[in-house]
C-alpha cells in the first residue's frame, strides 16, 4: 500500500462523510464502496475515492433516488442528470397525491367527517383519466348531440392543488353522475333554452365549482342551490 496515500478507517470515513459506520458498512459489503486496502489489524481502510462516492451516495439518496439507480450512476451505466429527471418525475406525481390528500383532509377537518365519508371521499379523488371520462360518457350516453357535446367541453376534472370547496364539489358532482335516476333526467334536459330541473342546475353549478369557473349567466340562475 502506498504510505503516500491517505486512507480512513471507517469511523474517520463516518466522521468526514456525516453517514453512520453501519451505514458505510452496509454499502462496503454491497460493493458501493470499496475498502483500498486492510490495516495491520485487519481493519478495513477506504481512500479519498470512497469518500467522494459517499458523499455522491448521500446527496442522491437524500434526494430521495433508490438505491439500485444510485449504483447505476456510480457504475457510469446511468448519469446524474438521467437518473434526476426519472426522479424529478416520480416527485412531481408524489407532490400531485400530497396536494389532494391535503384537499381532502382539511374537507374532513371543516365537516367533522365520518369514516364512511373519509373513505368515499379518497376513492372519488383517486379515480383514473379513464374513469373520470367513463363517468361523462355513461352521462350523455343517448343524450341529445348539443347536451353531449356542452358535457364534454365542460366535463370537469379536479385540478392538481384543489381547494376544499373544490374536493367537496366533486364528491357530490360523482355521486351525481352516477345515479341512474339523475343520467335520466339530465339527457331529457334541454340544454341552455327552457326549464331546467334543479338537479340539472346543481350539476352545472358543482362542473363550475370543480373546474374553478365562474357561473355562465343563463345557465345556472343565480340562487340556486
Amino acid at each position: 500500500m502506498d504510505g503516500a496515500a491517505e486512507f480512513f478507517s471507517i469511523g474517520e470515513l463516518a466522521r468526514r462523510s456525516g453517514l453512520a459506520v453501519r451505514t458505510i458498512r452496509f454499502y462496503s459489503d454491497e460493493g458501493i464502496v470499496v475498502p483500498a486496502g486492510r490495516s495491520r489489524a485487519g481493519y478495513r481502510l477506504y481512500d479519498v475515492g470512497a469518500l467522494v462516492r459517499l458523499e455522491l451516495v448521500r446527496t442522491l439518496r437524500e434526494l430521495g433516488v433508490d438505491l439500485p439507480a444510485v449504483r447505476r450512476v456510480l457504475d457510469r451505466e446511468s448519469s446524474v442528470a438521467e437518473v434526476a429527471a426519472v426522479h424529478a418525475d416520480a416527485v412531481e406525481v408524489q407532490l400531485r397525491v400530497l396536494r389532494m390528500r391535503r384537499a381532502v383532509l382539511r374537507l374532513v377537518a371543516e365537516r367533522g367527517s365520518s369514516p364512511e365519508e373519509v373513505g368515499l371521499m379518497h376513492r372519488v379523488t383517486r379515480l383514473s383519466a379513464r374513469e373520470r371520462r367513463r363517468l361523462v360518457d355513461v352521462l350523455v350516453e343517448g343524450a341529445e348531440e348539443s347536451v353531449a357535446a356542452m358535457v364534454r367541453v365542460a366535463a370537469p376534472d379536479l385540478p392538481e392543488d384543489p381547494s376544499a370547496e373544490q374536493v367537496a364539489a366533486w364528491v357530490e358532482l360523482v355521486e351525481l353522475m352516477g345515479d341512474a335516476e339523475f343520467g335520466e333526467v339530465f339527457r331529457r334536459s334541454p340544454g341552455v333554452e327552457g326549464p331546467v330541473d334543479p338537479r340539472v342546475e346543481r350539476y352545472w353549478r358543482l362542473v363550475w365549482a370543480v373546474n374553478g369557473w365562474e357561473v355562465v349567466p343563463g345557465w345556472v340562475r343565480e340562487g340556486s342551490a
